[in-house]
């Protein structure tokens, strides 16, 4: 009987231990599971910060790109307002200046201003390339009617 008794002790101990170590197998299959989940969202992640960060750096390159844009027509409408403004004193002085031909001499030095204003506004035009959004480039034009980066 105590032989018996012994037996099934040993039949439950063996049954008991082969139960636990088939829950820690499957615990272990979910922790797998679990780490390759993480594993996945890691990457996918990553992947949309890198996405992220190379839009923001196009961005800030584009931003550069549209302040150099500013900085070169301001200067361009600078040179224009102080031709402009030269222009006009030059002719008042001419004006106060000239005794016999006042007449004649304004309607020179206007038509020369209206002559240099003409040739510098088309010096300094607007582009005539078409964007990628189809509308005419705002920017600038060069010598050959484009802009630096339509090829001017």
């Amino acid at each position: 009987m105590k032989k018996i008794l012994f037996a099934l002790i040993i039949i439950f101990i063996s049954i008991d231990s082969f139960a636990q170590k088939t829950d820690v197998r499957v615990e272990i299959f979910d922790l797998k599971e679990q780490v390759a989940k993480l594993i996945s969202e890691n990457q996918r992640i990553s992947d949309e910060l890198r996405l992220t960060t190379t839009k923001n750096e196009n961005r800030i390159l584009d931003l550069g790109v549209k302040i150099e844009d500013l900085k070169f027509e301001i200067n361009v409408l600078k040179r224009i307002v102080e031709d402009y403004r030269n222009g006009e004193k030059k002719s008042n002085s001419n004006v106060q200046n000239s005794t016999s031909n006042q007449v004649n001499s304004s309607k020179d030095d206007s038509s020369n201003l209206t002559t240099e204003s003409k040739s510098k506004a088309t010096s300094y035009s607007q582009c005539s390339a078409t964007t990628k959004k189809g509308v005419r480039c705002s920017r600038a034009a060069r010598s050959n009617g484009l802009c630096w980066q339509h090829g001017g």
